[in-house]
């Protein structure tokens, strides 16, 4: 506190001897309003804030109209004024912090950060007020404005590090549109802009341009060249040891952001040609309507201001409101242990998938050959938890979405539609892959942890494989021996242990036998560019491929699962959290016979994952019955584990939900209910077109 005191004396001090003509008493007094409103913060004493506004209101008012921190301090002066409509209740600050806001938020000039900082406190200033209609019009200029906070020329990790800071927004902006009654698309614009913006700018550089080579060649090789330049490997600055090597490392960095420069002004250029208009932009109605062809799209939206479905079909768009469905009550459960316990899958039912699937008409059980498909793309928090399993699952029951339908998620419509169209231009092209390659990789042993159905899983796959005409194939277990492999396979399938960071998603990684020093790791995956090829499968047999672990990462959904996506697999399965040992072998069993049996179509990798699941939810049930019969279920024996990578005790915990012990003894079997024995079917999720 005492240097707090200092600063703001300081301040006074630098203000008082500054003129009232001079350019830096803005500054001077941004800073003194600073110092007031944290020691505001700090005691609460009201003359500091009212003495904070009125330095704020000086600062902007000593500020050019374009000069570029005239948001910042606009921004400052609305944070104080909402400060005081908390204390005091008055209106007209809070009318008055809005415009401040609104002002900031305009200033073209003004850093990107700060105009989307203040954008974002228009839309919940309003929201208090229920101003909904300002709060969308702020929402169209700020959902705008993030993809232009990373620049193309950075580096991913950089990305994803500064797109965590607007985590929530889209899904915020979503809400107010729905809110002031504008058209579900509205609500889906804003979610597709301003969510999986660096899975979007990877997806940019490496579309397929053989429209615009054949009617517009010189602008197709324009593309190319800056998409290559900008492909390149940048040098890591940690690596540069010398003056020479600094400046290399400088000059590269400066080649890349004036390639991302040119690239953006070329867009903007190609969008003007007649038939590209919509070159690179976020998908519109009749391309997102098209993308529900072969099933349902139901995006499961989660704000603060209310919670909603948007359901896209082949005949049109409806939003459906989910009053049971409340932000706080996700983020409690999210934080429990185990989030596939039966009374979470109920709640899923009750409060998510069951209004959605009876609004899509799918409100009856189904047995045989035909089974509706719906693609699951939830926000925020809900990305944790298994919505393909929610359910009543009990003997006789129907109210389960295995039940009625086969489940596959994905981040964005936008990736559905870019996967789909990756696969329609292979098929029809020379570039079609006709690779009969399964590259199977068991990792039995990485550092302590032995997973000893790991070669067991493999030695099935290896033979299974075989009688659907692949030609298995079993590499050295370094990241070096596997990915040469990568671009020449047709199934990539990994058991071994999955590795989450909770700080930097780009370090999770698959553990090979390099360790943690060179594992195969998300950042690696993203600079992999195997499109061309495009492998059928990756199946990721490890612990939390698709799991989300912070918070600030929720809207990049960045991920094993996506990684692998974005590098070019057309299907992805993978998990959510921890895998059962045991059962890893059965569920890859069934879902490689029925892709077997549906002949490797697209929808048979959904459908054998789907069969699976089911059957192995079923064996549940059977155990289940016979546990409250007082008979002992069938077991395998040994004290099954889970596949997740750890190093030491203290790592179990690491995010929050220690590894599942599912060993019981023979009391405890006789003893355990519906809410107690683990459900290991629950977590394997799909990915795919």
């Amino acid at each position: 506190m005492a240097d707090l005191e200092e600063a703001i004396q300081v301040g006074q001090e630098a203000v008082d001897t500054t003129p009232q003509d001079h350019p830096n008493r803005a500054v001077r007094l941004n800073n003194l309003g600073g110092g007031l409103g944290n020691r505001y913060s700090r005691t609460g004493a009201i003359a500091d804030l009212e003495e904070a506004i009125q330095v704020g209101r000086e600062a902007v008012d000593a500020t050019p109209q374009d000069h570029s921190d005239r948001a910042r301090y606009l921004n400052n002066l609305g944070v104080r004024l909402c400060d005081r409509y908390l204390r005091t209740g008055a209106m007209a600050d809070l009318e008055e912090a809005i415009l401040c806001c609104q002002s900031a938020l305009s200033q073209p000039s003004s850093p990107t950060n700060v105009r989307i900082i203040t954008g974002r406190r228009v839309l919940d200033a309003c929201a208090i007020i229920s101003e909904w209609q300002k709060a969308v019009q702020a929402s169209e200029i700020t959902i705008n404005l993030i993809p232009k906070l990373t620049s193309r020329s950075l580096e991913n990790s950089d990305k994803q590090h500064i797109l965590g800071q607007v985590v929530g927004l889209a899904s915020d902006a979503a809400a107010a549109a729905l809110h002031a009654g504008k058209e579900p698309l509205v609500a889906l614009n804003f979610l597709e802009q301003g969510r999986g913006v660096l899975a979007t700018s990877l997806q940019e550089m490496r579309m397929d341009i053989l429209d615009l080579q054949r009617r517009y060649p010189k602008l197709a090789e324009q593309f190319n060249h800056l998409r290559d330049e900008l492909e390149l490997l940048p040098v890591d600055s940690s690596s540069v040891i010398d003056e020479g090597h600094r400046l290399t490392w400088q000059s590269q960095t400066d080649r890349r952001y004036k390639a991302g420069n040119k690239f953006d002004e070329l867009v903007i250029e190609i969008r003007k040609q007649h038939g590209f208009e919509d070159f690179l932009l976020a998908p519109n109605e009749t391309e997102m309507q098209s993308a529900a062809r072969s099933g349902p799209i139901v995006v499961v939206n989660i704000s603060k201001h209310r919670c909603d479905a948007i359901m896209i079909e082949r005949d049109g768009i409806q939003a459906l409101a989910l009053p049971d469905l409340h932000i706080e009550e996700i983020n409690s459960k999210a934080r429990e242990s185990d989030l596939g316990r039966p009374n979470i899958l109920e709640w899923l039912w009750d409060a998510v998938t069951s209004p959605i699937l009876d609004a899509l008409g799918f409100n009856q059980p189904l047995s045989g050959d035909y089974w509706p498909h719906v693609w699951w793309i939830p926000t925020g928090p809900l990305t944790k938890f298994p919505l393909h399993a929610a359910g009543r699952h009990r003997k006789g029951s129907s109210e389960t979405v295995l039940d009625r339908v086969m489940s596959s998620y994905s981040s964005s419509i936008k990736t559905i539609i870019h996967g789909r169209r990756r696969r329609d231009i292979l098929s029809t092209s020379a570039q079609s892959s006709t690779s009969a390659k399964a590259l199977l990789v068991a990792m039995k042993y990485t550092g302590k942890l032995e997973l000893p159905s790991t070669h067991e899983e493999v030695s099935m796959l290896h033979e299974l494989c075989k009688s659907m005409a692949l030609t298995p194939i079993e590499p050295g277990q370094r990241k070096q021996d596997i990915v040469p492999h990568l671009p020449q396979c047709r199934i990539f399938h990994f058991a071994g242990h999955g590795y989450t960071d909770i700080e930097d998603p780009s370090k999770s990684h698959l553990l090979l036998n390099d360790g943690k020093n060179d594992s195969l790791t998300i950042a690696n995956l993203l600079e992999m560019n195997i499109r061309q090829s495009s492998p059928f499968l990756a199946y990721l047999s490890a612990c939390g491929t698709g799991q989300i672990a912070n918070e600030r990462f929720f809207d990049e959904s960045i991920h094993l699962i996506s990684s692998f996506q974005l590098a070019g697999f057309r299907h992805v399965i993978g998990t959510l959290w921890e895998v059962n040992d045991k059962l890893c072998i059965d569920m890859a069993k069934i879902t490689y016979e029925g892709m077997k049996d549906g002949c490797m179509t697209d929808e048979s990798v959904c459908r054998g994952l789907h069969n699976a699941t089911k059957k192995l939810r079923d064996r549940w049930l059977d155990m289940l019955t016979e546990t409250k019969c007082g008979r002992r279920p069938v077991r395998q024996a040994g004290k099954p584990l889970t596949k997740r990578a750890r190093n030491n005790k203290n790592e179990d915990q690491r995010d929050g939900r220690p590894a599942r012990d599912a060993s019981m003894s023979d009391e405890d079997e006789k003893t355990e209910s519906i809410h107690r024995i683990p459900l290991h079917w629950v977590p394997y999720v799909h990915f795919g077109v």
